[in-house]
């Protein structure tokens, strides 16, 4: 967030310092039976819950009969549940279960950043205020749960003048009070019909964002309106789209011609899906998946994929280098470790294997085997082997806006929030295929690139069950000024605990760390991640969200008094492919028509070059053959025919088995 020097800024509590996530945590553990039983999702339940009283709430103040909020908030339980096709909502849940389940609203904790940025603020000289609707005593109990200290003359209840948010003279008392210096003061509030109300009557204001500064090009449009024709238009404006437009220009650049006319169309903001939220990790796999695929597929290919990804980092390395692009990248190795005796000997296993059958990359991998070793050289406590191999670790979002600067700066048409709802099945006589977009109208365009990894299958059905949106979580760990410099992270690192439980981690040169994983505590619950979008939302179950707490001490040798703790936590979708191999190529039956998406999750050691192949498919029209992207990874009829599911797979296996501890 960023406020010029006024002194006073008053924040909406719940829904903007407070989170949601407590409610729809508690309809699971009371209900959560019965409502999967009935269709209901217990957060869109209690997001119509909570939205059904703000209304009713708002309504009456306008009438002349204001209640106070939390009266009305238990009153309204059984009506949702009717809403939502409940017939009998009484048999459904009982008076006690309300009961419970308004008590639980009164412990409702702070969102991520929140807490820190009430602090910064302080730090620099502002006042803190909170102006809510709800009662004073609960939302001062949201404060007192976090470790906030809200003075009470602080903490400012619609209740006091029985006026509701949004109705104006519900604001000016703190206006005035405020305003007696001469000065404005800001107000802050996720939701637009509050800030709205407070500028009307006099406040400057402003969309908290505990996250990071955004670059110019986030909400950029080229042109006011779309053109009419483009040469390619490719849908997706983050990793894959970007570096598809990157090596097209370069490609023409090297060979002298001019460029095609390129319109980049993105759903939303410029890289704010799955390459903006993750992990940072450029990390080839040397040894993991290349052990299942020589075993299902053959060594051949097994080594053909491996090569590829440690050929990505290399070339990732040499365009930063090159374009002097700015992304805190760092060349080092990454550190596996083994974090039990069934795991290790899995790994042990597959490394043996590609060693024997002489697998190149295998070279520039490193294993230790002895536990008192392994945890000696990684500094994990109780890792039971480890391995090491070249990686890097950089910041991908500001990666792909350099790239996509460069690219507008070249004359390419960026349009984001344009989202694309339906393609034409076949191009007209003049050769262009219609893509109609929700809101803007219609373009047409002679080739288009699908960079939409897990929202695929929106735009194109063939791929409704083959690349599957998938939620993961990850967060940023921070030492406290008193306890810097935090103890040496020499590497990027992952902790693995079996085949599907892992965390990866990587040191940031402001020294905070990435982490991310987190799926012991949610990954059972196959609604909460698995053909999930939400990506405005936290990972709740089993508490995952709070998984970070706590976890270098935990984790680490010599990070045991550090201070670290969780700053931020927050969520992302990735495309998980049904067969494990991202779909690359031209489209079976859609000429002039190429996809490159369903990463897995492993997205940033495959997706430049599959970018480049691609491109040069685009420009040249060449065949996949001659790209030098794996086989295994072109878009086939025979794939997308398939009935193979491996992510589905994987996660009945590893329920089967937690059923039988």
């Amino acid at each position: 967030m960023s406020i010029p020097a006024t002194k006073d800024v008053v924040f909406d509590v719940v829904g903007t310092l407070v989170a949601y996530d407590r409610l729809f945590e508690a309809l699971d553990e009371r209900l959560g039976d019965k409502l999967k039983a009935n269709g209901i999702k217990s957060n869109l339940l209690g997001m119509c819950w909570i939205e059904a009283t703000e209304r009713e709430y708002t309504y009456l103040s306008l009438s002349g009969r204001y209640k106070p909020f939390f009266e009305l908030f238990g009153a309204l339980f059984y009506r949702m549940l009717l809403y939502a096709g409940v017939a009998k909502p009484r048999e459904l849940a009982t008076d006690e279960d309300v009961a419970w389940l308004v008590a639980e609203w009164k412990k409702l904790y702070l969102r991520p950043g929140a807490k820190e940025c009430v602090q910064k603020l302080r730090d620099a000289g502002f006042t803190v205020w909170c102006f809510t609707a709800g009662d004073i005593a609960r939302v001062g109990g949201y404060f007192k749960l976090a470790g906030v200290d809200m003075p009470a003359e602080n903490l400012l209840s619609c209740d006091t003048e029985g006026v509701a948010k949004p109705v104006p003279s519900a604001y000016k008392p703190l206006l005035e009070r405020l305003t007696k210096d001469g000065k404005t003061p800001w107000f802050a509030a996720a939701h637009m019909w509050d800030v709205s109300t407070a500028k009307t009557i006099g406040y400057d204001w402003v969309i908290p964002d505990f996250t990071l500064a955004l670059h110019p090009l986030d909400n950029h449009r080229s042109t006011p309106e779309l053109p009419p024709t483009t040469d390619i238009a490719i849908v997706g404006a983050g990793y894959a789209g970007a570096s598809v437009v990157y090596h097209i220009l370069r490609h023409c650049k090297e060979q002298g011609t001019s460029p095609p006319s390129i319109v980049i169309l993105e759903a939303r903001e410029a890289c704010s899906g799955a390459t903006g939220r993750n992990g940072g990790h450029l990390k080839p796999d040397p040894y993991n998946r290349p052990s299942s695929l020589a075993v299902s597929h053959g060594v051949e290919i097994a080594a053909e994929c491996a090569a590829f990804e440690a050929e990505t980092l290399k070339a990732v390395k040499t365009a930063i280098e090159e374009e002097q692009i700015e992304c805190d990248f760092v060349l080092t190795r990454a550190v596996d470790t083994l974090m039990n005796d069934a795991i290790h000997q899995q790994m042990k296993a597959g490394v043996e294997l590609l060693r024997k059958a002489g697998v190149d990359v295998m070279r520039d991998v490193f294993y230790e085997g002895d536990p008192a070793k392994a945890e000696q050289l990684s500094d994990v406590k109780g890792a039971k082997a480890c391995l090491s191999y070249s990686a890097g670790h950089l910041w991908p979002y500001k990666l792909i806006m350099a790239l996509l600067q460069k690219a507008v700066d070249a004359g390419v048409n960026l349009q984001t929030h344009t989202p694309v709802i339906s393609v034409s099945d076949a191009a007209d006589s003049e050769g262009y295929y219609s893509l109609n977009t929700k809101e803007r109208g219609c373009i047409r365009a002679r080739k288009i690139i699908y960079a939409t990894n897990g929202y695929t299958s929106s735009i194109l059905p063939e791929f409704d069950d083959k690349i599957v949106p998938s939620r993961g979580i990850c967060s940023r760990i921070v030492v406290p000024e008193d306890k810097k410099p935090a103890p040496l992270l020499p590497h990027s690192y992952m902790m693995r605990w079996s085949s599907t439980e892992y965390e990866y981690m990587i040191p940031r040169l402001d020294g905070s760390i990435i982490v991310g994983g987190a799926r012991s505590k949610y990954y059972k619950d196959l609604d909460s991640w698995y053909n999930n979008v939400q990506d405005d939302k936290l990972i709740t179950n089993g508490n995952a969200h709070h998984y970070f707490d706590g976890y270098m001490q935990k984790h680490f040798r010599g990070w045991e008094n550090s201070g670290a703790y969780t700053e931020s936590v927050w969520t992302g979708i990735m495309g998980y492919s049904s067969d494990g191999c991202p779909f690359i190529g031209e489209l079976p039956g859609r000429s002039n028509q190429f996809v490159v998406a369903g990463f897995t999750g492993h997205g940033m050691p495959q997706v430049f070059l599959s970018a480049k192949g691609i491109a040069k498919m685009a420009v040249e029209n060449t065949d996949f053959k001659s790209t030098g992207i794996p086989r295994i990874f072109q878009v086939t009829k025979e794939r997308l025919a398939s009935s193979k599911n491996s992510v589905m797979e994987s996660w009945a296996a590893h329920t089967s088995s937690q059923s039988k501890l």
